[in-house]
């Protein structure tokens, strides 16, 4: 029994770890960012209506962050499966000492989320 519990756990393991390799995969490349939407007053701001254009850069568990074509920011982070404040279990980027956000991937658009209350959502679209 101990030998099937084993067992049982270490393919959990590895298929977890499967699959967050898959997500980081997914998640590797550049972003140009469309928008963001939230806070408490539910404002939505755009490149156009804040001047700024912002692209993030994932490889290899390293985050950068360009604004206006400068390099403002660069973290390491990991990927988990957390339970969410928006319900059930989702990905997240998990910054150390920083903000943790649910990401989905659809085709060519990302969707990040704080995993706060009135916080933003932002989507951005995959440079090709």
């Amino acid at each position: 029994m101990k030998k099937i519990t084993y067992l049982f756990f270490t393919l959990l393991l590895l298929t977890s770890c499967n699959a967050d390799e898959a997500a980081l995969k997914s998640l590797n490349g550049r972003w140009n960012w469309v928008n963001s939407s939230g806070g408490i007053a539910g404002t939505t701001n755009t490149p156009q209506s804040t001047n700024k254009t912002i692209v993030l850069e994932f490889k290899d568990f390293t985050k950068k962050t360009y604004v206006n074509d400068k390099l403002t920011d660069e973290v390491t982070f990991t990927i988990e499966t957390r339970e969410s404040i928006m319900g059930g279990n989702r990905k997240m980027i998990i910054i150390t000492g920083g903000v943790t956000q649910t990401f989905v991937i659809e085709g060519n658009r990302l969707y990040l989320s704080d995993e706060c209350y009135d916080c933003f959502q932002s989507s951005y679209k995959r440079i090709k």
